[in-house]
């Protein structure tokens, strides 16, 4: 019973962390597309494993808010041919009176050498003990574009058709992504962003990645809609990146998210 109350009270107050809008550990602002970093970001911005010059995989874990029960396991992998590229991606969370999971097959495609656009096939699911569970499929498009070496502009929409679950007809609240990002230098990348929930208030956010040492990059990011603080800290090693982020809401606290990811040859 104190799982569930937990679940409600978080469902009702997180604002845009609303049922089937999984707080991921790669759902951040600091996870935009850059130079030498598509691997993990391309699971929010289609169309970014075409820039991919080989295989990638992550697993992520994240905790929304502190509640265990409501933890999510992620996986994003996917391998760019070329100009085109493949992906796949999994999240899936709960516990044994709730529980949802979101499926991603996608494919992309760069008809330009800067600019490339993917689109995603995306199955929702959602279940609830004692009332049954339901699922709908929809499709997610972006587009990813770089003007120069050192300049990423991303722009994804999720759920496009508006697809709704079930017999309920409750809607699927997708996304809607923008970024722009600029290494300044090899040691500093500046990021901005603005997301919308579609049934909720744009949401804008700013911030910095910086490489302090070779294997080490620590970052900080600060948005509104929900007032928020976002934190990454990321080790390389041994062709591995394992990562900490770290979300704190102003009314419901810490988020906290890691991630393993590894990247093939020639990939970024």
């Amino acid at each position: 019973m104190r799982t569930a109350f937990a679940a409600v009270i978080v469902f009702l107050c997180a604002g845009n962390a609303i049922a089937l809008e999984t707080v991921t550990a790669f759902d951040s602002a600091l996870n935009v597309p850059s130079a030498g970093n598509l691997a993990e970001p391309s699971m929010l911005y289609p169309g970014a494993e075409s820039f991919a010059g080989g295989g990638f995989a992550a697993v992520g874990w994240s905790v929304p808010f502190g509640v265990e029960d409501l933890a999510v396991t992620s996986f994003h992998g996917g391998r760019g041919f070329g100009r085109a590229g493949v992906s796949f991606s999994l999240n899936a969370s709960g516990f044994d009176l709730y529980g949802e999971d979101q499926e991603k097959l996608g494919l992309s495609f760069a008809p330009l050498e800067n600019l490339s656009a993917g689109v995603r096939i995306t199955r929702n699911a959602m279940r609830i003990k004692g009332f049954g569970q339901a699922s709908a499929v929809g499709a997610d498009l972006g587009v990813v574009y770089h003007p120069f070496e050192t300049v990423y502009v991303s722009a994804s929409v999720e759920d496009v058709a508006g697809a709704q679950l079930g017999e309920s007809r409750e809607p699927v609240d997708g996304q809607r992504r923008c970024s722009v990002s600029w290494l300044a230098s090899e040691q500093i990348m500046f990021l901005c962003a603005v997301s919308k929930v579609r049934r909720y208030d744009p949401s804008f956010s700013a911030g910095f990645t910086a490489s302090i040492l070779r294997v080490l990059s620590v970052g900080a990011a600060g948005g509104n809609e929900p007032d928020r603080f976002d934190f990454l800290g990321t080790v390389t090693a041994a062709g591995m990146r394992f990562s900490y982020r770290g979300s704190h809401h102003r009314d419901l606290g810490m988020t906290h998210g890691f991630s393993i990811c590894w990247t093939g040859d020639g990939n970024s």
